[in-house]
């Protein structure tokens, strides 16, 4: 019988809190193909989740922390000093991937860079919009001191991710994910520079574990990847929420759909079972650095007259 799991922590209007639960979701999904994902209004919109998996919060934090001590992240985040490799070198990893049977690996290469697509300067192959590093710290060194930290207290991180409260407590970057930790010049006392990174890195984990959903391809030459969107020069990260349960194939089908597909364009109505529409602007500073901004309501979801029972779950 399968038990449903409030994850108070995993907030479907957050950018991070999204796709932590996209990334949750996949992996109940390898323990049980019939787990499923909603979101329910509550004070925001909470992530719930319906699995044969686990009856209960405690075994699953038990779960996950066996899980993310095992060697599949590093087999993922070892393949390379950086993702922006030379394109024959890329070519290469996700070939030999695939020719040894590693579709997990080939999942996550996919989803990491664009086959296809160079950068003009350094000739090197172009990284997925969630690659918002720069300078000294690389998306794949980033996530190795993520994971280093996680493993330390699994548990503690896992519980955090969640149940909450996200209290930051952990020192390093959140790879540009969560609005909450952009250190804004103007709004402090003290130089961001002079202050440590802070992370939810349980929910990081599994943010990185949803990233096969949103894989990278090279059009005429540039990296665009799904989920992204660009709107008068910006680039945007958009994402829906749904209150009936869907499984990971169904969601990884919506996600791919685009947000065109959201809205029935006759009635300019959202699809039964969307209740909003969220995205987050990509905002870069200097040479590949970005970050997500807080996230609005998409204009385009704006433009939408939702009735009480669309907005709310039954």
């Amino acid at each position: 019988m399968s038990c449903a799991l409030r994850f108070s922590a995993l907030l479907g209007s957050h950018p991070l809190g999204f796709l932590a639960s996209l990334g949750l979701l996949r992996k109940l999904g390898e323990w049980d193909e019939d787990s499923k994902l909603a979101f329910r209004m509550e004070d925001d919109w909470v992530a719930v989740g319906h699995t044969r998996a686990v009856c209960d919060i405690d075994e699953l934090i038990d779960k996950l922390a066996d899980w993310v001590g095992s060697e599949v992240f590093d087999r993922l985040l070892n393949w390379a000093d950086d993702v922006r490799v030379p394109p024959g070198d890329y070519r290469h990893r996700v070939v030999s991937a695939v020719t040894d049977g590693d579709l997990v690996l080939a999942g996550f290469l996919s989803a990491m860079a664009a086959d296809g697509a160079a950068d003009g300067q350094k000739g090197l192959v172009k990284p997925s919009a969630f690659y918002m590093a720069s300078g000294q710290q690389s998306f794949l060194g980033g996530m190795r001191e993520v994971l280093r930290l996680v493993r330390a207290s699994p548990h503690a991180a896992f519980k955090e991710a969640l149940v909450g409260p996200w209290r930051y407590r952990m020192r390093v970057h959140s790879l540009g994910w969560d609005p909450n930790t952009e250190r804004l010049h103007a709004l402090r006392h003290r130089a961001p520079t002079s202050e440590k990174p802070v992370c939810i890195g349980g929910a990081v984990v599994l943010a990185f574990w949803a990233l096969p959903l949103f894989p990278a391809v090279a059009v005429r030459g540039r990296c665009s990847t799904i989920g992204f969107t660009r709107e008068n020069g910006e680039q945007y990260f958009t994402w829906p929420v749904w209150t009936i349960p869907a499984t990971f194939d169904e969601v990884t089908s919506l996600i791919h759909s685009g947000e065109a597909a959201w809205i029935d364009q006759r009635t300019g109505r959202a699809r039964p079972g969307l209740t909003a529409i969220y995205r987050s602007r990509r905002a870069e500073f200097g040479q590949g650095y970005a970050v997500l901004r807080a996230p609005q309501v998409s204009s385009r979801a704006r433009r939408v007259n939702l009735s009480e029972s669309d907005r709310l779950p039954s």
